[in-house]
């Protein structure tokens, strides 16, 4: 990903579904989806905004942070603003299907989802005439990342429509939600083609692009999650085999506890240890993260760490003190996960309001830390997991120094079989990077876990209701049972 695209790119886009042919009269004075494809160079800014999309969709209030953090035992809302309670029916279980922040997050998904097929729609059609090595590279990239998209929204709302082509509004009616096993084919299908057609890795502008290995991930995610585990293990052991990633982010040679507080570091971008992240940037007119102004605590007496000046953060995201609990004794990832709180500068009292230091950036209100949407802890504790093989475990463990899982001094006491100790592993590790809930789901565990904190939970919290005003819009589209 070239580091400037995101500002470079016109924040003009509009491009939803596509026009009719019968109005051929557009805007002269701005770009619509009929006026804009004029040149390779504009089908390319198309491209890097189809990345745009991705990152609105992993932001602070993004449909994998609402699905994944906050409705997990990873966070709740302790104090925010008023007006409604539209968090807080996410973190209690208690969502009713006018939810505005789940009305929002369907709509920009369907809004980046348009904006992909739209540019396919392009390149397919050689509406601009582009060499055809190079349109199969810019069809990868948007394929690999709807998918992407859309894999987020089965996950969360079951069955949705799934419009893999350009539409006109009247088109729109005829789509019905779409099984979730035939979705899943087609994004296998398309993300094989972008494995096989996508880059090992890139030079210069270009690195952060999405890569054969980040289309192998999320094939490895979406084969976890439908039960093919020969077929995921294999995508693992392509990537784990690459010898394009390590564990040792900051590439000084050694593996150990300063490769994890690099992840974390705000200049950190596009490291050995991830697979895919978000590109984000600092500074005014450039395209900036939300998690750390979002998750800081709803108090204006609030300042980051070796600073004093103060601000008010959006009260998202406060971590749990089960979450808390979690981490072991000597397990130095916790001070990056949580601080306990912070002395009130004007009176010297300590107020315990925990927050995330993950997305730590000092140029908070222009915040451009880069969000990792997958990293290689991540593949290698799902190899664990497939292959029972406790080896993958302890990498994770062994690089912060912490005891391995089979020696004397692992806590077998709390996680006495190695599944346990992976789903432990996985909290602490990825704790604020949007997996918590998932994997609750995916192992059959959200019940178990989330009934610990008194939630009369069911199979049907497993998903998010599909948003009243979309049914409003469309009755033939079935509401998820519960809602």
């Amino acid at each position: 990903m070239k580091n400037k695209i995101f500002f470079l790119t016109t924040a003009a886009f509009s491009l939803l579904a596509g026009c009719s042919d019968d109005l051929n009269l557009y805007p002269t004075t701005e770009f619509t989806s009929n006026t804009f494809y004029q040149n390779e160079q504009q089908i390319a800014l198309a491209v890097d905004d189809v990345y745009r999309q991705l990152g609105n969709h992993y932001d602070s209030r993004g449909l994998p942070a609402l699905f994944g953090e906050l409705r997990s035992d990873n966070a709740y809302i302790l104090q925010t603003a008023a007006g409604n309670d539209f968090l807080q029916q996410i973190s209690d279980f208690n969502v009713t299907a006018n939810n505005g922040l789940i009305q929002v997050a369907w709509e920009q998904s369907y809004s980046a989802i348009n904006i992909c097929n739209n540019l396919l729609y392009q390149l397919e059609n050689n509406v601009v005439e582009i060499e055809a090595s190079e349109a199969a590279f810019m069809e990868a990239q948007v394929l690999t990342i709807r998918s992407l998209i859309y894999f987020n929204m089965v996950r969360a709302w079951g069955a949705v429509p799934f419009v893999d082509r350009r539409i006109g509004p009247e088109e729109a009616y005829d789509f019905q939600r779409t099984d979730s096993s035939t979705i899943y084919g087609n994004l296998i299908n398309d993300l094989n083609f972008a494995k096989e057609t996508l880059p090992e890795a890139y030079t210069g502008n270009d690195i952060g692009r999405v890569t054969k290995y980040s289309a192998a991930a999320i094939l490895a995610k979406i084969y976890f999650k439908t039960g093919d585990m020969t077929a995921a293990q294999s995508e693992l052991e392509f990537i784990i085999n690459s010898g394009f990633y390590s564990l040792d982010a900051n590439n000084d040679g050694e593996v150990n506890l300063n490769d994890y507080l690099f992840l974390f570091e705000p200049d950190t971008k596009n490291s050995k240890s991830s697979i895919l992240e978000v590109q984000y940037l600092s500074g005014d007119n450039a395209f900036n993260s939300n998690h750390q102004i979002d998750y800081a605590p709803w108090s204006f007496d609030y300042y980051l760490p070796g600073q004093t000046r103060t601000f008010r953060g959006s009260g998202i995201n406060t971590p749990t003190e089960d979450l808390a609990e979690e981490f072991e004794n000597n397990d130095p990832r916790t001070s990056t996960t949580i601080r306990p709180g912070f002395t009130v500068i004007s009176t010297g009292e300590f107020l315990a309001y925990p927050s995330t230091m993950k997305f730590y950036d000092p140029n908070f209100e222009r915040a451009g830390q880069n969000f990792e949407i997958i990293r290689y802890a991540d593949i290698l504790l799902m190899y664990a997991e497939i292959t029972n093989d406790a080896q993958y475990l302890n990498m994770v463990r062994e690089r912060v120094g912490l005891a391995p899982f089979g020696t004397s001094d692992y806590p077998f006491e709390e996680y006495p079989t190695l599944q346990l100790a992976i789903e432990h592993e996985r909290r602490v590790e990825l704790a604020f990077e949007f997996h918590r809930f998932f994997d609750l789901v995916r192992t059959g565990r959200a019940i178990e876990v989330m009934s610990e904190y008194g939630y009369e939970i069911n199979e049907n919290q497993f998903l998010f209701p599909i948003p009243l005003n979309e049914i409003d819009i469309n009755p033939d589209i079935e509401q998820n049972p519960g809602y």
